[in-house]
């Protein structure tokens, strides 16, 4: 911010004061403008602004805030906004008060939820979403000015964020344990349905929504009794090992029995259909898939947390 100043109008009246004093150089027994100035330059009765007093600098230690997400990202309507600490909180109020973020230019209300994070290098999590998805094909920006606010007692935040980025179709899928097939909608029309199969018994698949977490075209896979060092077209759905992908060794069983080991397998020509067409965050709900409920740690499981105890902050009350 620019602050304005008296500078300009004392140089202009200094400059007359001048003018006033050289002509009365010439006109005998005029010596009033020599009163107009005291020494130094001042204007008689006025007083020198004060400097502005810096602002003091935090105390304690520094805690430093990262983003999973980046500029320019594309995601589906499900992808929370992911931050990392490099040292745990104590008191989130004023982080979450300080985080604005808007959709196409227009606010919208949701806050953080604090959990323990895995991720190497950090010691806690934090995401953050709104009651229902994020609107399609929007703009969401996020102003995170937090330098210098605290962390907790002894704890201070070392930087300040921004977020741009942006959703594409909202890609909706809906499996059926019970019938084996994946029903997908795209901003709310029917887009497909394609046969499954899902976890055997022993290895069960998890029930609730999961989130596309990210994708591989071409990765080794090693599970109960196997290694396969190339599976296609995957769309990873949980840290431990949930997928979507191509399942060519189990095309009798798609759509007939579910015998997979958690994984939902797809037809080969439907899993690089799918690949090709769903992004990270897109959703998919499993109501009565055979294994245990899905939980935020399990993946990006936000959406399982009622909105009620989503509110609360999680680890850290906000």
């Amino acid at each position: 911010m620019t602050h304005g100043t008296t500078r300009r109008s004392l140089l202009l009246l200094g400059g007359a004061a001048l003018a006033s004093t050289v002509a009365g150089c010439n006109r005998a027994g005029n010596s009033t403008a020599a009163n107009w100035m005291e020494p130094g330059g001042k204007v008689p009765g006025t007083k020198p602004s004060p400097s502005p007093s810096p602002s003091p600098s935090p105390v304690g230690d520094p805690v430093h805030v990262s983003l999973l997400n980046g500029d320019g990202d594309v995601r589906g309507v499900g992808m929370p906004i992911i931050a990392f600490f490099n040292a745990k909180l104590t008191d989130a109020k004023a982080f979450n008060a300080a985080t604005k973020i808007t959709a196409n230019g227009s606010p919208v209300q949701g806050n953080w939820y604090f959990e323990e994070t895995a991720r190497e290098g950090a010691a806690m999590e934090a995401h953050w979403r709104p009651e229902t998805y994020w609107p399609a094909h929007a703009k969401i920006h996020m102003d995170l000015p937090v330098k210098g606010v605290s962390a907790g007692t002894g704890l201070y935040f070392d930087d300040s964020l921004t977020l741009d980025m942006s959703t594409g179709t909202a890609y909706i899928g809906t499996i059926d344990a019970s019938t084996l097939r994946m029903t997908v909608t795209a901003d709310g029309a029917q887009f497909g349905t394609f046969p499954v199969s899902l976890g055997a018994t022993n290895t069960p698949t998890s029930r609730g929504v999961k989130v596309i977490m990210e994708k591989g075209l071409d990765i080794p896979m090693r599970g109960p009794g196997y290694y396969d060092p190339h599976v296609q077209f995957t769309q990873r759905l949980t840290y431990g090992g949930e997928y979507l992908h191509s399942a060519p060794w189990n095309v009798a069983n798609i759509g007939h029995r579910s015998s997979s080991n958690g994984c939902t397998n797809l037809l080969p020509a439907d899993a690089q259909r799918l690949y090709n067409t769903f992004e990270i965050g897109d959703v998919f709900t499993y109501p009565n898939a055979n294994g245990p409920a899905m939980t935020i740690g399990m993946g990006y499981g936000d959406w399982n947390v009622p909105w009620s105890e989503w509110q609360t902050g999680g680890a850290l009350q906000i």
